[in-house]
């Protein structure tokens, strides 16, 4: 190691002994949001002699870095440890990448932006002021999502999410303009390219994007839908069954509203720009949560974004706080973080262009006769929940019929329902999916679970024309078969 006779704005050195200094993530954050710089672990200074005294655990110290950098920071700052042998005597020497302009402010999470993110002074690491967080935020939301991805090329493009948006487009105005475009004039025109037009942005993969591209460049990207049997998540709470979706957003918007619609039962109809045309305000207060969670989300955080079904309430966890004050929902306007994905979404009708779909859509609720949706925004751990309570008659008022002075809840039922949904992908026979439930009673069966899954086209017979034919066997009914792979 060639070291320099005093610390500098690109070089610290620290003592590191035995463990790693707490004052490491502090020049770590400094680094990333300047220009970068490494930090040499066994070099201890006294006055001004540097003294190598080397450490005595290097992997140890490595590895405890490597795990914990991660939940330390609102972003996963880019860094290169090595071991270095001199003398008989170990060094961790660590390569700071500068972040990203979309990625800076890097801050310590548990404290956040201003006192917990760090600039390089010359050889000191000082806070952050609230001025200079301000600008390095602004300077994130000029489109995060333009950043491109130079191992990206157009090969990645999947092009049956390309058609499926177009025909979307067509029902709504047959003759629009990007209908008429070529792939790669379409993507051109939504600015999803680089500026070289030979790689995809962001923008670009999130949107059309073929799944194994997605999955090896943001491997942390996913929706998690996630059904609570009660009303507590966590360590010895209540159970829990989970999905995780991966793909683009056409794709994943897609699959969870499958996901939502199934769990309430609502009959699948469609009007000409695939938005539903029979439901009520609750449900459509939480299409408007979906489609905000994919629109805003922070997609270099390190957290997937969540739908959590619980038995008397829906929450939608974004990883990204709101850039706009919640105080301020009631007012149309908009903050936008990703300026690139959301045009698509608008363009699909699945937003609204002024951002005024909260204050139509969801803060309506409790004047339409619903619970009053609810959120949190947290800035210092780059989260935003929403939270809607179920209309009252959605948990108590609604039971099925009575079995040997049995009563099921509504919350029992929908999970039975749920899992024969699943089971049925593959044809199954009526006593198939009797054991599958441990059900012995037929009548009570057909009556209050296989004939209502008919009548609501959530489950077709395979034998259409003969209901009672021995052979008879169901199926899960293919919903939405334009958006599914």
């Amino acid at each position: 190691m060639n070291l320099g006779k005093f610390e500098k704005d690109n070089i610290e050195y620290k003592e590191a002994k035995n463990k790693l200094p707490k004052s490491i993530y502090k020049t770590v954050s400094s680094f990333a949001n300047t220009k970068g710089g490494i930090i040499v672990l066994g070099i201890k200074q006294q006055n001004d002699k540097l003294i190598r005294q080397g450490v005595k655990n290097p992997q140890q110290l490595v590895d405890d870095l490597v795990s914990t950098i991660g939940k330390n920071f609102n972003f996963f700052p880019l860094i290169k440890p090595e071991i270095i042998e001199e003398d008989s005597k170990y060094f961790v020497q660590i390569e700071v990448e500068e972040a990203s302009l979309s990625e800076k402010p890097i801050y310590k999470l548990d404290v956040g932006p201003v006192k917990g993110g760090y600039k390089r002074v010359g050889s000191s690491d000082l806070n952050l002021t609230e001025i200079e967080v301000q600008r390095l935020y602004q300077g994130r939301l000029h489109s995060p999502d333009a950043q491109p991805l130079t191992e990206t090329s157009l090969s990645d493009i999947d092009v049956r999410t390309l058609n499926i948006y177009r025909n979307i487009r067509k029902l709504q105005k047959e003759d629009v303009r990007e209908t008429k475009l070529s792939d790669v004039e379409l993507l051109r025109a939504y600015k999803l390219l680089s500026k070289n037009g030979k790689n995809l942005n962001i923008a670009g993969l999130l949107l059309f994007g073929k799944d194994s591209e997605i999955r090896r460049q943001i491997p942390h990207f996913r929706l998690d839908v996630i059904r609570i049997k009660g009303t507590e998540w966590g360590k010895d709470k209540d159970p829990f069954l989970s999905v995780d979706l991966q793909g683009n957003l056409l794709y994943l918007r897609s699959q969870a509203l499958d996901h939502l619609y199934r769990f309430f039962l609502t009959p699948f109809k469609l009007g000409k720009d695939l938005m539903r045309i029979d439901d009520d305000p609750f449900k459509r207060a939480l299409r408007e949560a979906l489609s905000n969670l994919l629109m805003h989300q922070n997609y270099f955080h390190y957290s997937p974004s969540q739908i959590i079904i619980y038995n008397n309430r829906i929450e939608f966890r974004n990883p990204g706080y709101s850039l706009k004050d919640p105080t301020t929902f009631n007012v149309p306007g908009s903050e936008l973080r990703n300026t690139l994905i959301a045009p698509v979404f608008y363009d699909l009708g699945w937003a609204d262009t002024k951002g005024t779909g909260i204050k139509t859509q969801i803060l309506p609720l409790e004047e339409q006769g619903y619970p009053k949706a609810e959120w949190i925004n947290e800035e210092i751990n780059d989260r935003f929940t929403a939270i809607f309570p179920y209309p009252i008659e959605e948990v108590t008022g609604q039971v099925t019929g009575q079995v040997t002075g049995q009563v099921i809840p509504q919350a029992k039922l929908d999970d039975r329902i749920a899992r024969i949904l699943k089971y049925c992908q593959n044809p199954r026979s009526l006593k198939e999916i009797m054991k599958l439930l441990e059900m012995k009673h037929r009548e009570h069966f057909l009556d209050e679970i296989l004939n209502p899954l008919l009548d609501k086209k959530l489950l077709r017979r395979t034998i259409p024309d003969k209901p009672r034919s021995p052979k008879q066997k169901y199926i899960t009914y293919k919903i939405n078969k334009d958006l599914k792979r």
